[in-house]
């Protein structure tokens, strides 16, 4: 079964930059945010004691999201945007390269102040989470 291209149901907003000057360079990508029908995987954190689930977000082919492969400081989102869901870019890449139903994916780690201290200074997912 081929890939279809999702329906960009929601829209997300893209920081670019080290966080304590990160700057907002997308405020409107549409996006769709899955814990992926395509497969799934969970990261087991450095104190082993916890684990993440990493996101999909699926969105249109050429849309400027960036990892560590292509920028120093690899991008944050929120999801959608204006929500408090916080996560950064771990991983782009795409899917169907050449085909009509090209798009992209990354895969995102949740993030927060309360998870990794000074480094996100700021970032707090609400509760109950939206």
């Amino acid at each position: 079964m081929a890939f279809t291209e999702p329906n960009y149901n929601l829209v997300a907003g893209v920081y670019r930059g080290p966080w304590a000057t990160k700057t907002l360079s997308d405020s409107a990508m549409p996006c769709n945010l899955a814990y992926s029908r395509r497969s799934s995987k969970a990261e087991v954190s450095e104190n082993a004691d916890s684990f993440a689930m990493l996101m999909s977000l699926l969105v249109p082919a050429g849309s400027d999201l960036r990892d560590l492969s292509c920028a120093a400081v690899q991008d944050v989102v929120e999801v959608p945007e204006g929500s408090g869901r916080w996560y950064q870019v771990c991983n782009v890449d795409d899917i169907g390269k050449g085909f009509p139903n090209e798009h992209r994916c990354a895969m995102l780690f949740k993030i927060s102040e309360a998870m990794f201290g000074a480094s996100y200074a700021g970032l707090v997912w609400p509760a109950p989470i939206p």
